[in-house]
């Protein structure tokens, strides 16, 4: 043990003498401000979750543009809307790289999946998603599943309305339609059918999948401390590893289901509904063998898994959270719906356009929260942001909670006010909204998510009525997206007597 500490001492030493020799080479250049740090861990000890509050009150004391260094990796920090015009869009091209994390290079891949390094690689992966899964065409030929696996699920809370069944987790309830929808987009089967839905090892099962396909928030500290990797190796950073090889041999599993299938598909251009993603992508590997590669398959698969299945749920159980709270704003969706709609049929893709106030809700909702910080990305080259000289490699972190609460940009900030999306267009101007990101690594699947969410929001608006479970022991449970309560959302639910007849038909 003696040797080991040594050789960590000798490490240390190094790396100190190397940060120093790093922060000479950069007293010339015109940094932005930055807090006081400690050698070797640089800030990281002024970052504590929730991450977005700790930016927030470096923003407050050193000024929208912050530069930090964590560990090895220096970080420019933006938390306000002067402060992100000023390094887009023209810095976009700078900024679109993501960290090369060396823990995330298994887990991605070999970074073949949205998240790969800006070029020509990412530009054919970015190409074939905006074409083959999230264009106008694919969203149409995907509407059917759509509707299907809501109300698959609408059937199924009746069902158990008629048992006696009057509640339901929505956490579970939302992963469940999310996970079906976009199983079947990507593989052509449901994740849990009917006879699965109220078994206990259904909660098993889909706790699995949330494990595999859920964000990886954690940190691998050999990422940053880089000296220190084969210390921290076989902490974090083995446990992310075990649940990618869980995660690879899931897909590996929905491939080896595909190949013999794809000879029945005689056009890349063929309409029909039945062709998933997977039937899509081996049939473009017969003619591009050399960029649709197992593993480019297989990243794309599994960031529809992930992007397509946790955002949407999480954000769908939100704004349930919101609607519970505020009577005023459900009724006024439920208005809406039946102004729209009516109660002799369910709600469809087609009419979701004539449901503005629905969208509005879902637009607050994620402008309120959860995600404070958008995605890490990485300067490709020396650039300026604010008057400020930026070094290549620098992480660039946006506060997206910052701009999102700025009282200068929003009136009454902290209130859930939908309508602020009806009184003006302006609400989602550029670099004032930018709940689905920024420039060329904006989402891709907005389109895709909305659609889920709305059709899933509003058939259950119109379909029930709804009302938080009352704790005996505590009274009721009261939602809050600042302090987010840890129980589960629990609702309780009844069907609409005008949309009963409707209900017992599907």
């Amino acid at each position: 043990m003696d040797a080991l500490h040594y050789l960590v001492l000798l490490v240390s030493v190094l790396f100190i003498v190397y940060q120093f020799t790093a922060n000479r080479r950069n007293q010339h250049k015109n940094l932005p401000p930055s807090p006081p740090g400690v050698p070797i861990i640089g800030h990281f000890h002024l970052l504590r979750n929730p991450i977005h509050q700790a930016l927030s009150k470096l923003s407050n004391k050193y000024g929208p543009i912050v530069y930090l260094r964590l560990g090895s990796r220096p970080t420019l920090v933006l938390s306000s809307r002067s402060a992100i015009e000023e390094c887009f869009p023209n810095n976009d091209i700078i900024f679109s790289n993501r960290p090369n994390l060396p823990s995330r290079k298994p887990l991605e891949y070999d970074y073949n999946t949205l998240g790969a390094p800006y070029g020509n690689h990412w530009r054919n992966i970015r190409r074939f998603s905006v074409i083959e899964i999230f264009s106008a065409r694919r969203l149409q030929m995907s509407s059917e599943i759509r509707i299907e696996e809501i109300r698959f699920m609408v059937k199924h809370l009746y069902t158990n309305f008629v048992k006696g069944v009057r509640k339901v987790d929505m956490k579970a309830f939302f992963y469940t339609i999310a996970f079906n929808i976009v199983m079947r987009m990507v593989a052509g089967k449901r994740c849990f059918e009917d006879d699965e839905l109220d078994l206990e090892i259904t909660k098993g099962k889909l706790d699995d999948l949330v494990e595999m396909f859920g964000p990886l928030v954690t940190v691998a500290l050999g990422d940053y401390f880089p000296f220190l990797r084969w210390l921290t190796y076989y902490g974090e950073e083995m446990r992310l590893h075990k649940i990618h090889k869980r995660k690879d041999t899931f897909i590996q599993a929905l491939l080896d289901a595909h190949q013999n299938t794809t000879s029945s598909f005689t056009s890349i251009d063929d309409r029909k509904t039945s062709q998933t993603i997977i039937d899509v992508m081996l049939k473009l590997k017969e003619s591009e063998p050399e960029f649709y590669t197992n593993d480019v398959i297989k990243g794309m698969i599994q960031a529809m898994l992930i992007a397509g299945t946790h955002t949407t749920a999480t954000t769908m159980k939100m704004v349930f959270s919101q609607l519970i709270s505020h009577p005023d704003v459900l009724q006024n969706a439920k208005d809406e719906i039946d102004n729209h709609v009516g109660n002799s049929r369910l709600v469809n893709d087609t009419d979701l356009t004539k449901l503005p106030y629905l969208h509005c809700v879902i637009y607050e909702t994620l402008r309120l929260g959860p995600g404070g910080v958008l995605p890490p990305r990485e300067s490709s080259e020396d650039c300026t942001v604010g008057g400020y000289h930026i070094p290549r490699g620098t992480q660039l972190l946006v506060n997206t909670r910052a701009v999102h609460r700025d009282p200068e940009l929003w009136k009454e900030p902290d209130r859930f006010k939908p309508e602020r999306f009806l009184e003006s267009e302006e609400e989602k101007e550029r670099f004032k909204y930018i709940a689905f990101g920024i420039g060329r690594r904006i989402c891709p699947g907005e389109g895709l998510g909305m659609r889920v969410m709305a059709l899933s929001l509003g058939t259950l608006i119109q379909c029930f009525d709804w009302e938080e479970t009352t704790d005996e022991s505590q009274g009721p449970s009261k939602t809050n997206l600042n302090k987010p309560k840890k129980r589960p959302l629990e609702i309780v639910f009844r069907p609409r007597e005008a949309l009963t007849k409707v209900l017992a038909q599907l």
